[in-house]
C-alpha cells in the first residue's frame, strides 16, 4: 500500500510539473516582445484588443492553468477522436473487409455526426456548460469506439456518428471557451499553438498505430485511451468567467458592424479554407501520378504538407495580432498564389517538397484565420460564431473534391494546383478592396 501511495504522489508532481513547464512555455510564446513593437502600419481589422476584451481581461486576469488544461484535453483528445477516429480507422476497416462504397458511407456518417455535434453544441453549452458538453463529447466517443470492438457491420455506422458526434461536441464545448479566456493581444498566437498542438493528432496516430498494430482491436483501445485520458486535465480547468460571456452589451454600433465584417470574412476564408485543403487532399494522388511519382514519393510530400501545416499556424497567428486579421489572410492567400505558380514549374523532387511544405503552411491557415476572426467578432456567444466557421469549413469541405476532380478530368492533372491558386487569388481580390476601404 505504501508503495502504491508513493507512485501516486510521483505521478501527481510529474503531472504538476508538466503544467508548470506548459505554463511556461506559453507565457513566452504568446506574451513575449509585445509591449516594445512599433507597428509601421495600420493594423487591419484590429478590433481583437477593442474595449469590449480590455473589459474582460482586466476584470479577470489571464488564467494559465486553465489555458494549459484546455490544450492538453484537444491534444489528447484530437489524437483519439481524429487521428484514430477518422484517418486511421479507414485502414482498420479495410482490415476486416469493408470495400470502398462502405468505407466512403462510414466516413459520411462521421462528418455528418460531427456537423449534428456543432450544430447543438452552443445551446447545450448555454445549459450545461462548456465542461460538461467537453465531457459528454470525450464520453460519446469513448463508447462508440467500445461499441466498434465487439461488433459488426453495419452496427458500425451508427457508431461512426457518434465518433463524429462526440468530436464536435468537444470541439465547440472547448474552443471558446479556450478563446474566451486567452490574453486579448494575443488571441491570434493562442489559435496558432492550438491548432499546432492538434495538427500533431494525424502524424502521431498512424505511428502509434504502428507500434500498437492494426490487427484485433489495438487502434480501437488507443482511440479509447486517448479519449477518455482527456478527462484528467479537464478536470483542472477553472470555469470561464462570466463577464466573457457578455460581450454584446458593451458593444457600440460601429464596433456591432465591424464584428460583422470580421465574420463575415472569417465565412469566407473558411470556405476557400475547406475546398482547397479537401481539393488538396483528395486528389493529390492524381496529381501526382501526373508527375510520374511513386507510392512512396506521394506519401512522403504528403507528409512534408503536414508538418508545414503543423509548423507554420503559430506565424499565421502572431502575423494576425501584430498586423491584423486582414493583412495576415491577404498575405496567406498572396503566399498561396505564388505557391502555386511555383509548384506548376517542372520542378524536381526536392524542389516539389519546398513547395509542398510551404502550400501545407498556407493552406491549413485558412482554418486558422477563419477561427481568429470567429474570437474577433466578439458580439454574442462565442460559441454560435465558431460554429458557424467550423460548419462553413466542414460542409464546403464536400465540395472540393467534386470541383477539382470535374477540372482536372476535363483539362489535366494540373488543374489541381491551377485551382489551388486561383482560389487564393479570389480571396486576394476579395480583401483588397476592405482593405483600401478604410472598414479594417
Amino acid at each position: 500500500m505504501h508503495h502504491l501511495a508513493g507512485e501516486g504522489l510521483r505521478c501527481k508532481d510529474i503531472l504538476g510539473r508538466s503544467f508548470r513547464a506548459l505554463n511556461h512555455l506559453l507565457k513566452r510564446l504568446l506574451l513575449a516582445s509585445d509591449n516594445n513593437v512599433q507597428h509601421p502600419c495600420k493594423r487591419l481589422f484590429d478590433y481583437s484588443p477593442d474595449n469590449t476584451l480590455k473589459f474582460m481581461n482586466r476584470e479577470h486576469p489571464t488564467d494559465w492553468r486553465t489555458i494549459v488544461a484546455l490544450n492538453a484535453v484537444s491534444t489528447l483528445s484530437q489524437i483519439g477522436q481524429f487521428g484514430i477516429g477518422f484517418v486511421v480507422l479507414p485502414l482498420w476497416l479495410t482490415q476486416h473487409g469493408l470495400d470502398a462504397a462502405q468505407l466512403g458511407i462510414f466516413a459520411s456518417a462521421e462528418w455528418l455526426g460531427m456537423l449534428a455535434g456543432m450544430a447543438v453544441a452552443p445551446r447545450l453549452n448555454t445549459r450545461f456548460g462548456h465542461r460538461a458538453v467537453i465531457a459528454i463529447g470525450l464520453l460519446v466517443t469513448t463508447l462508440a469506439l467500445a461499441v466498434m470492438s465487439g461488433t459488426h457491420w453495419p452496427i458500425w455506422l451508427p457508431a461512426a456518428a457518434l465518433i463524429g458526434l462526440g468530436m464536435g461536441l468537444r470541439w465547440i464545448g472547448l474552443e471558446p471557451w479556450l478563446y474566451q479566456i486567452a490574453p486579448g493581444d494575443a488571441r491570434g498566437r493562442l489559435v496558432g499553438f492550438h491548432e499546432t498542438l492538434i495538427g500533431i493528432a494525424p502524424i502521431m496516430a498512424p505511428i502509434l498505430t504502428k507500434w500498437a498494430g492494426i490487427a484485433g482491436n489495438a487502434p480501437l483501445v488507443l482511440g479509447m485511451a486517448f479519449t477518455a485520458s482527456a478527462l484528467l486535465p479537464l478536470a483542472f480547468a477553472r470555469p470561464a468567467p462570466e463577464a466573457a460571456l457578455e460581450s454584446a452589451a458593451h458593444s457600440s454600433p460601429d464596433t456591432h458592424r465591424a464584428h460583422k465584417d470580421i465574420l463575415a470574412l472569417g465565412v469566407v476564408v473558411a470556405v476557400t479554407g475547406g475546398v482547397t485543403e479537401s481539393a488538396f487532399s483528395g486528389l493529390f494522388p492524381i496529381f501526382g501520378i501526373g508527375r510520374s511519382l511513386g507510392a512512396d514519393q506521394m506519401v512522403t510530400l504528403l507528409t512534408v504538407f503536414g508538418l508545414g501545416g503543423l509548423l507554420l499556424q503559430y506565424l499565421a497567428g502572431w502575423l494576425a495580432d501584430h498586423r491584423g486579421l486582414a493583412f495576415a489572410i491577404l498575405v496567406n492567400a498572396a503566399s498561396t498564389v505564388l505557391i502555386a505558380v511555383i509548384a506548376a514549374l517542372p520542378l524536381g523532387f526536392s524542389g516539389l517538397a519546398i513547395t509542398i511544405f510551404a502550400l501545407g503552411g498556407t493552406i491549413t491557415a485558412y482554418l486558422t484565420l477563419a477561427i481568429i476572426a470567429s474570437t474577433q467578432a466578439g458580439d454574442g456567444d462565442l460559441s454560435v460564431n465558431l460554429r458557424l466557421i467550423s460548419m462553413a469549413y466542414t460542409a464546403s469541405s464536400i465540395f472540393g473534391p467534386l470541383i477539382a476532380g470535374a477540372a482536372m478530368n476535363r483539362l489535366s492533372s494540373e488543374a489541381l494546383i491551377w485551382l489551388i491558386g486561383l482560389l487564393a487569388a479570389v480571396l486576394c481580390a476579395y480583401l483588397l478592396p476592405i482593405s483600401r476601404s478604410g472598414r479594417a
